[in-house]
């Protein structure tokens, strides 16, 4: 079974997690587990071969891509990326030329930006780190490449956006937008994102994006469609092998059930996640506006993947908030459901052949071979 793989990392994990808050005794310290935790979804992540989609466009770009020394104009022309994107990939190419290095490179930037917010916002390292594993985490590191480098730009703003220091909120994010520009997004949240929402507006747009859902009423779908940008962003995607259900479209699935159910929770806990700490503000929006946008755009599927994507990590810290932070007389019903919620989603998100798992330290170059079998399963979602 593709998942295991994935599901066996998450057990490792909950492991460790039990280690570092002093439910077992197993003979490793917090600083130990939090050590070792780093290091296994630095190899298992940084390592891996190609998995899923995106790797079909990524591998051959960095293959022709000149090292620093040999970029030129025609570089940005005649590669479809954003500039601050092929700029920073070619600085690692200048030092390692090889993609496997890149990747890795890449995923020890994202692991290391994790753990600075985990630190800054949560009580635990390790915690985090599976919520990250089955909210699409993977996702975003495996198929997302520029996506997740203009995330981590955000979230090192997020002490800036806390401070009121718009200066630097503003060039971090700018300088994400040069990664992927739907991060742009970012730029206007530094004037609300900080706000608490109304009561009134919290409950409002969450019935009002399920009327929208479940109701399949038609709001914006000619007028985005009409617009050249998202008809562009819509061939690129096609053009770079991106695949994929647009699962808001569909029927209620494990995916709607488990979101409606983290909305609910976190916003009849909101004013208890607020006296905990005023920062949680910022992630109860985020999530507010990851889960309102997904079903408000259900029928564009190339909103559904951009927008929710930008507010995802704040899935990561939500969850251990509650779990390790809040007392509440139904937090042990929160825990057990989170946590089923949380394998099946590894399982349901793994089980198709672009998920089988491989990894460089054990397994050869076999780019063309995954390549069929990724454009097979595009040939069969048509």
């Amino acid at each position: 079974m593709n998942a295991i793989p994935y599901i066996i990392i998450t057990i490792v994990l909950f492991f460790l997690y039990q280690c570092e808050c002093k439910k077992i005794r197993c003979g490793i310290s917090i600083s130990s587990a939090r050590r070792i935790s780093f290091v296994v979804l630095l190899l298992f992540i940084g390592c891996r071969g190609h998995i899923y989609s995106d790797f079909i466009s990524y591998y051959p770009f960095y293959k022709k891509l000149p090292d620093i020394f040999n970029i030129t104009k025609y570089t940005f022309t005649d590669i479809l990326f954003e500039p601050g994107f092929i700029v920073y990939s070619s600085i690692i190419k200048t030092i390692i030329p090889d993609y496997f290095g890149w990747i890795f490179i890449s995923t020890l930037i994202d692991l290391l930006v994790f753990n600075f917010v985990f630190k800054r916002y949560t009580s635990s390292r390790i915690l985090p780190l599976i919520f990250f594993m089955a909210f699409n985490g993977l996702l975003i590191e495996f198929n997302l490449y520029r996506n997740i480098k203009a995330i981590d730009l955000f979230l090192l703003s997020l002490p800036y956006l806390e401070k009121r220091k718009l200066l630097p909120y503003m060039l971090l994010n700018i300088l994400g937008m040069t990664f992927h520009s739907s991060s742009i997004v970012y730029i206007p949240l530094y004037f609300v994102l900080h706000k608490e929402i109304p009561k009134t507006i919290k409950w409002g747009g969450i019935i009002v994006a399920n009327a929208i859902f479940l109701l399949k009423i038609s709001v914006i779908n000619d007028f985005v469609n009409s617009l050249s940008i998202f008809q562009a962003i819509s061939f690129m995607d096609k053009l770079t092998g991106r695949v994929g259900n647009n699962e808001a479209a569909q029927a209620i699935s494990l995916g709607y059930i488990e979101r409606t159910f983290s909305i609910i929770t976190f916003t009849l806990l909101y004013n208890k996640l607020v006296q905990q700490h005023k920062s949680n503000i910022i992630f109860y929006n985020c999530f507010w506006l990851y889960y309102t946008s997904f079903l408000f755009f259900y029928e564009i599927q190339v909103l559904v993947e951009r927008i929710p994507t930008l507010f995802m990590f704040s899935y990561w810290i939500l969850y251990p908030k509650i779990i390790i932070d809040l007392h509440f007389r139904e937090r042990q019903i929160i825990y057990i459901t989170s946590f089923l919620f949380v394998f099946l989603k590894i399982y349901a998100a793994n089980i198709s052949p672009a998920a089988k798992y491989e990894n460089i330290l054990w397994d050869t170059d076999n780019y063309e071979e995954r390549k069929q079998i990724q454009l097979q399963i595009f040939e069969q979602s048509k």
